[in-house]
């Protein structure tokens, strides 16, 4: 099995292992934690340089190491902008202001309505919602002021390259909306509810800081989504997101997987994606090893979830084994090759993921495997990390560490082979066989 651990100073969330400040950018203005104005002149030279040379290896670059390199443009631009700016200046930045233009012009789907070449009238825009000219033009003036919308001459609105992510639809602009309604809601309750129930850890799945937000604390935040058509619709989109921006194959070496099926036993089951989804991450597995067998797979999920991916009739998973199950209660398939859970670790906090972990670990024959697929946060993390991990916060759950996974493991049964990274992306395999003291099944 191989696996291509992160070598470049740079991880994907940017952040800068050599530099005198992180991707937070410590360096202030006219107060300096630098010594002198010749230090911080030395830095930014320094930091200009490194995005030179990224601008530069830019051309042609694709795929991941696309990402990468705009990762570290941007990374160098923010320590240039931080370092320079004034301490004072900074609360003027946080704009919740622009937030809640923009979450409110998606709720009006006023995106959808300027047109996708040219401009429109601020009082065509008014007319076509039904309101008044004067609020609409208030309200966009905010987004056009940030550069997300431009203006035209003085009553003309139209589209920047950047504003057409926030179509209807479009499952990048869905995962603004999501972050704002299950995040900032929250957010701003976050006084009220550690004032109710301690300044802690929320550990158990309901009584957490998004369910209290919403004025259903009694209930989980799937209960909750699940009471709201209209929200659930659009996690759901935005989760495509995240789907693209994961990746599942890159950090592990599958085709180990392939070589079992053709010299192994030929009944064993070969991979049980725990928490499937529809099959996105088996059909990725796939994809980059031909020649793991449909028919020897297993998706297991919420009811609802396996009747919906069975409906799809998706032709690569045809073949597989589609079967309900709750990963909180005992695993049915007995001795698998490989236990695959994918992003649903992160969902829960550490107690609740022993015991989704344990149930893998005592259904497993000496030589199974169970890889778990999540982001590995750094430490200190990357701002898209932090920013996940609050609204997980919200859920009760957690983003963890290397550190965590560390810990999490050996005490749900299970003992760690590798973690297994890759350039330019914070998701990681984690590679787990059966601990010494688990139980047989």
């Amino acid at each position: 099995m191989n696996g291509s651990a992160a070598k470049d100073h740079f991880a994907m969330n940017g952040t800068v292992t050599e530099d005198h400040s992180g991707m937070n950018g410590t360096i202030m203005g006219n107060n300096h934690t630098m010594n002198g104005e010749d230090d911080l002149a030395d830095s930014l030279e320094q930091w200009a340089t490194n995005l030179a040379e990224a601008a530069k290896a830019y051309r042609g670059a694709s795929g991941q190491q696309s990402l990468l390199l705009r990762s570290k443009m941007s990374n160098n631009a923010k320590q240039i902008i931080d370092a320079i700016k004034d301490p004072g200046e900074t609360p003027f930045e946080y704009s919740m202001a622009e937030m809640g233009a923009l979450r409110m012009m998606m709720e009006l789907k006023i995106f959808d309505k300027i047109p996708q070449q040219g401009s429109i009238s601020y009082g065509d825009l008014a007319a076509s919602i039904g309101a008044e000219e004067s609020l609409l033009t208030r309200i966009l003036w905010m987004l056009v002021s940030t550069g997300l919308l431009k203006q035209i001459g003085e009553n003309q609105v139209a589209h920047t390259r950047l504003s057409k992510t926030y179509v209807d639809g479009n499952p990048q602009g869905a995962f603004f909306q999501i972050m704002f309604d299950e995040g900032m809601i929250t957010y701003t309750k976050w006084p009220n509810y550690f004032e109710k129930f301690g300044l802690k850890e929320p550990r158990e799945a309901n009584y957490v800081p998004t369910t209290f937000a919403w004025g259903c604390e009694e209930k989980n935040f799937w209960e909750m989504m699940n009471d709201n058509p209209k929200r659930l619709k659009a996690f759901n989109l935005s989760m495509a997101t995240l789907d693209e921006v994961l990746p599942v194959t890159g950090m592990y070496d599958y085709s180990w997987i392939a070589d079992h099926a053709k010299n192994g036993d030929s009944s064993r089951t070969l991979i049980v994606d725990v928490g499937s989804g529809k099959g996105q991450a088996l059909k990725r597995i796939m994809a980059s090893c031909a020649e793991i067998p449909a028919s020897r797979l297993v998706m297991q999920d919420r009811p609802i979830v396996i009747e919906e991916a069975e409906n799809t009739k998706d032709e690569m998973l045809l073949d597989v084994k589609k079967m309900p199950h709750d990963f909180f209660k005992e695993q049915p398939v007995k001795g698998a090759l490989v236990y695959f859970i994918r992003r649903i670790i992160h969902d829960w906090h550490d107690d609740n993921c022993r015991i989704i972990l344990s149930h893998l670990a005592r259904a497993m024959d000496s030589d199974s495997r169970v890889l778990i697929c999540e982001q590995i946060m750094s430490n200190p993390p990357s701002p898209l990390n932090a920013q996940t991990d609050l609204c997980m916060l919200g859920l009760g759950a957690k983003e963890r560490t290397e550190k965590m996974f560390k810990e999490l493991v050996p005490s749900s049964g299970l003992r760690l082979i590798k973690i297994w990274k890759a350039e330019g992306t914070n998701v990681g395999v984690i590679e787990c066989a059966k601990g010494e003291q688990t139980n047989g099944h």
